[in-house]
């Protein structure tokens, strides 16, 4: 089975192909799911699925599986606590709750959010990796670019069930704790466990910023 599996990977270069192929179907399926009418009631309950497959297709496509399982453990506990914080008490992000559409939750936040935390970090900063140059600035650009998502992400979460805001508007609260968290992260990769700029990373991002910018055409 070993040896049948090696001829249909190939290389590792192989291996990171087939699985952003991979990512592109699945994206592209949850896409059309989102889009179709009749099929949106089905596939709203099965969003997070994307998450979890997206996260163990990043650990293997990495040359560094160690530290980037032991990073995303770090992130899924800043970030998971920071989301239990912000739900329990409105300290942090603002006065908020998460509906059922991501799966299961603890503390009434989805455990799949976790999760979203450190696939957006290690993503974000493999982009800046490829820049020499911002070396010095790349946490806090990283971090902007995890912004960035959450910005054109809140408008599909919302009319998505997927958590709502006990107000009016989406706070500028939320986008200040935001930043500073996905700071955070960003300084933990850079100084104390540097992972490798992948282009299966740089390929996560890209179709987040995409799935999520075409989904609030369709808002």
């Amino acid at each position: 089975m070993g040896g049948l599996m090696v001829k249909i990977l190939g290389k590792k270069r192989s291996q990171q192909d087939l699985i952003m192929a991979l990512f592109c179907i699945i994206y592209l399926v949850g896409i059309i799911g989102f889009f179709t009418p009749f099929l949106r009631a089905i596939w709203l309950p099965m969003s997070g699925l994307i998450l979890y497959l997206t996260t163990f297709g990043v650990i293997a496509s990495s040359k560094q599986k160690g530290k980037l399982t032991l990073f995303l453990f770090l992130a899924f506990c800043i970030g998971f606590t920071s989301e239990v914080i912000g739900v329990k008490t409105g300290i942090l992000f603002g006065d908020y709750s998460y509906g059922s559409n991501l799966g299961y939750k603890f503390s009434g936040v989805p455990i799949v959010i976790g999760l979203l935390w450190g696939g957006l970090a290690v993503s974000s900063a493999s982009c800046l990796a490829q820049f020499p140059t911002l070396k010095k600035q790349a946490p806090f650009l990283a971090a902007l670019l995890m912004l960035g998502i959450d910005y054109i992400m809140e408008p599909v979460a919302i009319a998505s069930g997927f958590w709502s805001w006990h107000g009016s508007d989406v706070p500028l609260w939320n986008y200040i704790c935001w930043f500073a968290i996905a700071w955070i992260l960003q300084i933990i990769l850079k100084r104390g466990m540097f992972l490798e700029s992948n282009k299966v990373f740089n390929l996560v991002f890209i179709l987040l910023a995409v799935f999520f910018s075409l989904l609030n055409l369709y808002q």
